[in-house]
C-alpha cells in the first residue's frame, strides 16, 4: 500500500503538470482510461473492455514480481554480500536499464525507428530504468522486503503507462516521457531523502556489506 500511496500521489503531481502545460500552450487536454500496448512511436490501439483490463494487471503484475524478484531480490541481495549496499545497488541498477534497451532494439528491428534514434532511446532508457531501480532498491532497503518497490513498480507499469492517458487535440501522450521522468524524480527524491535519514538513525534493516536482511 505504501509503494501504491508513492506512485499514486507522485503521478498524480506529473500528471496535474502535463494538463497544466497543455492548457498554457491553449491546447486543452483531459485524462482518458482505457488499455494499450506501449508503444515508442506512439501508435494507439484503444480496449475498453473489462477483460482487457483484467489481463493488463494480470500480465503486469507478472511481469513487475520477476522483475523485482530478479533485479531486488536476487541481484542487489547477492551483491550486496560483497560490495557497499551503494554499489550493489548501482549495478543492479544499471543492468535493469540494460534489461530495458530491448524495447528501442524491437523497434529498429521492426522498421519503426532509424539506428540514431534506437541508440539515443536506448541511451534514455538506461538512465530512466536506472534511477528507478536504484530508487527500488533503497526501498528495499529502508523496509527490508520488495513489497513497497512491488507496489510503486506496479502503478507505474499498470496505471500511469498502460491505463491513464492524456489525451489534447494534438494527440495522446505528447508529453508521456516527460511525465513519467517528472514522477520518478519526485518519488526518486523522496525516496533517497527517507534513506539518508534512516541511515543517520542508524534504523536501516540492511547491513552496507556481507549482510542479510533482518
Amino acid at each position: 500500500m505504501k509503494g501504491l500511496l508513492l506512485g499514486t500521489v507522485c503521478f498524480a503531481v506529473s500528471f496535474g503538470l502535463e494538463l497544466a502545460i497543455s492548457v498554457l500552450q491553449d491546447n486543452p487536454a483531459h485524462l482518458e482510461i482505457y488499455i494499450s500496448s506501449f508503444s515508442l512511436t506512439g501508435s494507439q490501439i484503444k480496449n475498453t473492455d473489462f477483460v482487457f483490463f483484467l489481463l493488463c494487471v494480470l500480465f503486469n503484475v507478472i511481469n513487475v514480481w520477476m522483475e523485482e524478484g530478479v533485479f531486488r531480490g536476487l541481484f542487489l541481495k547477492m551483491l550486496s554480500k560483497t560490495k557497499p549496499f551503494m554499489q550493489a545497488n548501482f549495478i543492479a541498477a544499471f543492468l535493469f536499464g540494460i534489461w530495458h534497451i530491448v524495447m528501442p532494439v524491437r523497434s529498429y528491428v521492426n522498421g519503426e525507428m532509424s539506428f540514431a534514434a534506437m541508440a539515443l532511446m536506448g541511451i534514455g532508457y538506461i538512465i530512466l530504468a536506472g534511477i528507478m531501480g536504484i530508487k527500488w532498491g533503497l526501498l528495499y532497503r529502508i523496509t527490508g522486503n520488495l513489497w513497497a518497490g512491488l507496489g510503486d513498480h506496479l502503478f507505474n507499469n499498470t496505471v500511469a503507462t498502460n491505463m491513464l492517458y492524456v489525451v489534447s487535440q494534438n494527440g495522446v501522450d505528447e508529453l508521456q516521457v516527460v511525465r513519467i521522468m517528472v514522477a520518478q524524480i519526485i518519488s526518486f527524491t523522496f525516496v533517497i531523502a527517507i534513506y539518508y535519514c534512516k541511515k543517520r538513525n542508524a534504523k536501516l534493516p540492511l547491513c552496507d556489506k556481507g549482510g542479510e536482511v533482518q
